[in-house]
């Protein structure tokens, strides 16, 4: 974490300011507590991390360690995903939310949870499951004519 005083911040505050691009920023004051400042959406990212995080872990513990259960207990959506996919949602779900809380770092936690959630989302919408690749093979496409 980067740190200022307040008189930089008011003497040069775009320069602070830019000190965000790369987190938060402790503001030291000598006649009060220190501020902390930082970029709404860094702060929005940790608050869902952080909710996300004890909801996993309350829903883990309730479930005796059963991630899968804990997983279907909390998202419905977990239903469109097949035995094996949802077993790896389970063990990526379990391998970063500890990891999550203890680095106090959720971006991991977060990205996984958002590429199952939009698998489960693209099964809803009718896409064909695939074989765990984004792309097919472009040997198995047809040949097409241009127009």
């Amino acid at each position: 974490m980067s740190t200022a005083t307040l008189s930089d911040l008011l003497r040069t505050p775009k320069d602070v300011i830019k000190l965000t691009r790369d987190g938060a920023v402790t503001v030291v004051r000598r006649d009060g507590p220190d501020l902390v400042l930082m970029r709404a959406a860094d702060l929005a990212a940790q608050r869902e991390g952080l909710t996300l995080a004890s909801q996993v872990m309350r829903a883990s513990l309730a479930a005796k360690g059963d991630m899968v259960s804990a997983l279907k207990s909390l998202w419905a959506w977990t239903s469109l995903l097949s035995d094996a996919e949802l077993a790896q949602f389970a063990s990526d779900m379990d391998a970063n939310v500890w990891a999550a809380v203890e680095l106090d770092r959720h971006d991991s936690l977060l990205l996984e949870f958002h590429r199952w959630r939009e698998t489960a989302d693209a099964y809803a919408a009718g896409l064909p499951r695939g074989n765990g690749c984004y792309q097919e093979s472009s040997a198995n496409r047809p040949v097409v004519e241009r127009p």
